[in-house]
């Protein structure tokens, strides 16, 4: 069974530079006789060395060259163009992308889902069946440990708005956002680091099916037999977005402040910081000491005072992310997204709260999520920062943050 669907399914495989997508692909292609594949390769390069080793595959499978751009971004048109041209043939049941080292997953998956204006999406033509990232495990392996130490974040200050995203946080990224990781060149990994890395990706996407292999082995069956995708699943996924769901549902924590904050809790504490076990905590706990939790509040963050504690280093500390709300832009949320010790600093949407005060919006107006996280007088302005990492000082880290806050009046 290759596809599930009448239109021709699609594996995209991402992974950062040198993970051995490549490789992997090769050897895919390798198993193709007598089935009808296809595949297109993307790089950010003018020449596409990739692509180039792709087609020495002699497998009677077609290849489509994207060059001097990432499919992801620049050559979304291209990809989508070279995917719908190729279902039309109707001569491919299964269709293989490998996309450069720095695209995003969850921007490629968005070409299948998500409509352009004139209401088609890469769905109609194409079934998008896995979502595949490729990880060198000595690599990531060294990013954990730097993790662990807190050294990942010297000489790594904070990246403002407007600057490129950080090459870590992409990497971490591609892992939340996958059906399926591959843990690749095994064999020039301790089996302490597999180890590690096997919990760290879990930690981050318990969803995702973990595998290991040598030089990118991977059996075809493994990408065509069957379908992993599913929209609502992989692309909330991620740890983080379950735990902040898990928050907007009250599943996590039940309001924030105390007696003598509004909307707090009795014990009048700046903040509700509760642990939220990942998926399988006993094995991560005993194996790799990877845990989460939640911190909130209903003050103000002093921006050079988190900025100096995020920069500081975090000992242990793999990713945070979540709603941020600054004294110095009380009316924009904001967003932290931290990863190892890298963090970036972006600004969404302006607050309802500043909406409705500012006569832009009324209450009436209030989505159930915004409705649901309103406590007087604050609005929805807020703290909501999901923390994942391995042996974090919990405490500590809490105690800090409750010091970068603005003081109670």
């Amino acid at each position: 069974m290759e596809s599930k669907h009448e239109r021709p399914g699609v594996t995209i495989l991402s992974g950062f530079l040198g993970a051995g997508k490549t490789t992997m692909l090769r050897h895919v292609l390798a198993q193709a006789e007598g089935r009808r594949w296809a595949a297109v390769v993307n790089d950010v390069a003018a020449m596409n060395i990739d692509g180039a080793m792709v087609e020495t595959v002699n497998s009677g499978a077609e290849v489509v060259q994207l060059e001097n751009g990432c499919v992801c971004c620049s050559n979304r048109d291209d990809l989508g163009e070279s995917l719908a041209r190729l279902a039309a043939e109707g001569s491919f049941d299964h269709i293989f992308v490998e996309a450069s080292g720095v695209a995003e997953p969850r921007a490629l998956a968005q070409l299948f889902v998500q409509k352009n204006p004139f209401g088609r999406s890469l769905g109609d033509f194409t079934a998008l069946a896995n979502l595949v990232t490729v990880v060198d495990v000595a690599v990531l392996a060294e990013q954990v440990r730097d993790m662990r130490e807190g050294t990942s974040a010297a000489n790594n200050p904070a990246v403002m708005p407007g600057a490129p995203r950080p090459l870590v946080e992409l990497m971490l990224e591609q892992i939340e956002c996958a059906d399926l990781v591959v843990l690749n060149q095994c064999d020039r990994a301790a089996a302490d680091d597999r180890v590690a890395v096997s919990a760290l990706v879990t930690g981050l996407n318990a969803r995702a099916q973990i595998i290991e292999t040598e030089r990118g082995q991977v059996p075809s069956e493994v990408l065509v037999d069957r379908v992993r995708f599913d929209a609502m699943e992989t692309l909330g996924g991620a740890a983080w977005i379950k735990t902040l769901n898990a928050v907007a549902d009250g599943v996590v924590a039940n309001g924030v402040g105390g007696a003598n904050e509004p909307g707090a809790r009795a014990s009048s504490r700046p903040t509700v910081v509760r642990s939220v076990p990942t998926d399988g905590p006993a094995r991560h706990e005993a194996r790799f000491g990877l845990r989460s939790f939640v911190y909130q509040a209903r003050r103000p963050f002093r921006r050079d005072d988190l900025k100096a504690l995020v920069e500081s280093g975090l000992p242990g500390l793999v990713r945070a992310k979540g709603f941020l709300w600054l004294a110095e832009a009380p009316d924009e949320m904001g967003f932290l997204s931290v990863a190892g010790g890298i963090s970036r600093w972006d600004t969404l949407n302006p607050w309802w709260a500043a909406m409705i005060e500012a006569g832009r919006a009324t209450r009436d107006d209030l989505p159930p999520g915004v409705r649901a996280a309103w406590v007087e007088p604050k609005g929805d302005r807020r703290q909501e920062l999901v923390f994942i990492g391995v042996a974090l000082d919990e405490p500590a880290i809490r105690a800090k943050l409750d010091a970068a806050l603005v003081p109670a009046d």
